[in-house]
């Protein structure tokens, strides 16, 4: 039972809640005690009745005198009450025997409790002091109605209140914090079950604290692991899609071959261009994967002159380009250093210019610029083609993607995606957008 976490909150609460439960409970108990041992052992009526006694007796003594306060004292003498008046002497004014030992308390309790109404000292018109006071009945026997002392709650009912009340109060809070503990739990199991779609952050409620953020962390790797394996499927479906063609071709080809002996030499040729299509495309998938663990021991990153890197591959770009007849023009390139991998920089822009030769049309130009802008580096490359449809300009960079408008054009969709993952790498950005007068524009950011 104690390996759950319910109780393991629900018993810590518990005893520190009755911990602070028996000492609460033994203060009081002790405080009661001592304040009912203290008022027993106050030697004078304390009472309501002993102190307007003693008032009328202290009045007496200012505005009267000595002698009408003795037979004020001797009435009350006659009703069984005993009100003494004592001077400096310590000697009652009606000659009556003063324990000394009372005397003495009751000068010490008025020295230390000045708020005692029962016990007054007054000093008369001719300056002569009194010490007024009404002995304890346990004294004198006298009859005059003393208060009871405030008696302590019982303990164990103390006890038993505190910990009821501990008791529930614990319950609920163990309660409230294992709440989204419990709801984690199974929202694991249903992701363990094949359920991505779980989201536990509603069922957190109004909570703002550490669990609330937890159950939110829970729903962005659900919502990860979702597009991921997502991902996964969508690129396992296409990369099938894209070897079944080529193989669909070759054995064609192959049997064609057979049926006609005399197209052997031409159906070769078309094997070997199939065979080709697929070593790049496996080429190309092979890039990407190793763009997708860019913390492998191929990570070496170093410092590069990106300007050279430019112009050699503009350079190549134009060769490639003398097919179509297709300009490639160009700012005047500053001198520019770069920290990264000098492989993969120029990967993402040779794929990205030869994307823009591929869908250029017959004699048209292309336009690179470079710009320096604040710390980051902006290469611009233009071209005069179809351009791409508004609705898929965001997707431009995912694995086979082709446009609706392109599907004529040979090509395996993921020289782009490949420019994405290596500018994206470098703390970068790329990004496309269709050009007014026509074509593409497709900028790349890159930190330097």
């Amino acid at each position: 039972m104690m390996r759950s976490l319910f109780w393991k909150f629900f018993f810590a609460f518990l005893l520190a809640l009755l911990l602070t439960s028996i000492g609460v409970a033994s203060g009081m108990w002790l405080r009661h005690n001592a304040e009912r041992q203290s008022f027993e052992a106050i030697p004078v009526q304390v009472g309501w009745k002993a102190a307007d006694l003693v008032d009328t007796a202290a009045d007496i003594v200012r505005f009267a005198g000595f002698e009408p306060l003795k037979k004020y004292l001797h009435e009350y003498q006659l009703n069984d009450i005993t009100l003494y008046a004592v001077n400096q002497d310590n000697q009652d004014i009606l000659g009556r025997k003063v324990d000394q030992q009372l005397l003495a308390t009751t000068r010490q309790l008025l020295f230390e409790n000045q708020r005692i109404r029962s016990v007054r000292n007054v000093i008369s018109e001719d300056g002569r002091a009194l010490l007024l006071f009404i002995p304890s009945p346990e004294k004198v026997g006298q009859k005059l109605d003393r208060p009871k002392p405030p008696k302590p709650p019982p303990f164990l009912l103390l006890l038993t209140m505190w910990v009821l009340s501990g008791l529930l109060f614990s319950g609920l809070l163990a309660w409230w914090f294992t709440k989204p503990i419990r709801i984690l739990k199974k929202a694991f199991n249903d992701v363990a079950d094949g359920k991505l779609d779980t989201r536990i952050r509603p069922a957190m409620g109004k909570r703002r604290d550490e669990l609330a953020d937890l159950g939110q962390n829970f729903d962005y790797m659900t919502s990860r692991i979702s597009q991921l394996l997502n991902a996964q499927k969508r690129l396992l479906h296409d990369v099938s899609h894209e070897l079944r063609s080529p193989l669909a071709r070759m054995q064609a080809a192959i049997g064609l071959a057979q049926q006609s002996p005399d197209k052997t030499a031409k159906m070769l040729d078309r094997v070997e261009r199939e065979s080709e299509r697929i070593d790049r495309l496996i080429g190309d998938l092979l890039n990407l994967s190793r763009l997708e663990n860019p913390t492998s021991e191929n990570d070496e990153r170093q410092h590069f002159n990106l300007t050279e890197m430019l112009l050699d591959i503009i350079e190549d770009a134009r060769f490639e380009a003398q097919n179509k007849h297709i300009q490639i023009h160009h700012n005047n390139i500053g001198q520019i250093s770069l920290f990264g991998r000098a492989e993969l920089i120029h990967s993402a822009i040779e794929n990205v210019l030869r994307n823009a030769i591929k869908y250029s049309p017959e004699k048209g130009v292309i336009h690179i610029t470079t710009d320096t802008l604040s710390k980051h580096l902006q290469i611009i490359i233009e071209d005069q083609g179809p351009g791409i449809a508004e609705q898929d300009l965001q997707q431009i960079f995912l694995p086979f993607f082709r446009s609706r408008e392109n599907q004529h054009q040979n090509g395996i969709g993921l020289g782009l995606t490949i420019a994405h993952r290596a500018i994206e790498i470098h703390g970068g950005e790329i990004t496309a957008e269709n050009r007014p007068e026509g074509g593409l524009k497709i900028a790349i950011n890159l930190p330097v």
